[in-house]
């Protein structure tokens, strides 16, 4: 009897530190998600903006699509983020963003449709850019459709919004004070995803800091 008991425990003893660590690193993934968007947020410093703030462009950054054609966690998850930042007082766009990069339909056009069918958002609100390859192509080619928006939003990750941003300053510094913050940032949402790009960014970072 003293045996099951001792087993018992040690099962509990076992179970209680498992869920610590996974209570532990949840807490962990979801803090640094929060900070790092509030890191983006911070940057940003509005100035007056082009002609107007009544006009606004959000451009999706791509994302390869599933092997079968459908729309992968990371494209739902930029496109969940870009519809929920749409300012309904403005006139909107959404700028998907991505050439076919596996053979078959362009990552926007992926987008594109699941934006419109599953989120609803009307096929005359949406722009495709089927030519970048990587978010310094996603951000070269976008800033020209984008410029005649009083305002500019860029959807992905808070991670990859720095790098984005920083490209944004490269490229077109005098469209910086055009950019606005996405809402990229909710409890709970997409957290195996938000783990794993954690570990990515991480490591990016190790391997080569300043990428970020």
């Amino acid at each position: 009897m003293r045996g099951c008991f001792g087993e018992l425990a040690s099962g509990m003893v076992i179970l209680g530190v498992v869920a610590a660590g996974v209570v532990l690193g949840v807490a962990v993934v979801e803090l640094s998600h929060y900070l790092a968007m509030r890191g983006v947020v911070a940057s940003l410093r509005p100035g007056c903006g082009g002609p107007g703030r009544t006009s606004e462009a959000v451009i999706v950054l791509g994302y390869p699509p599933r092997r079968d054609g459908r729309a992968h966690a990371v494209q739902r998850w930029r496109c969940r983020i870009a519809v929920r930042s749409l300012d309904r007082g403005r006139s909107s766009v959404l700028i998907m963003t991505g050439a076919a990069t596996r053979g078959g339909r362009s990552e926007a056009a992926v987008m594109a449709d699941y934006a419109r069918d599953v989120l609803g958002v009307p096929a005359e609100q949406i722009v495709l850019e089927e030519q970048a390859r990587s978010t310094w192509d996603n951000v070269t080619y976008c800033l020209p459709l984008a410029e005649q928006y009083g305002v500019i939003k860029i959807a992905s990750d808070p991670f990859h919004l720095r790098r984005a941003h920083r490209y944004v300053a490269a490229i077109r510094p005098d469209l910086v004070s055009r950019l606005e913050p996405v809402r990229c940032y909710r409890p709970g949402e997409y957290l195996l995803l938000k783990a794993g790009l954690l570990g990515y960014w991480g490591w990016s970072y190790v391997r080569r800091p300043g990428s970020c």
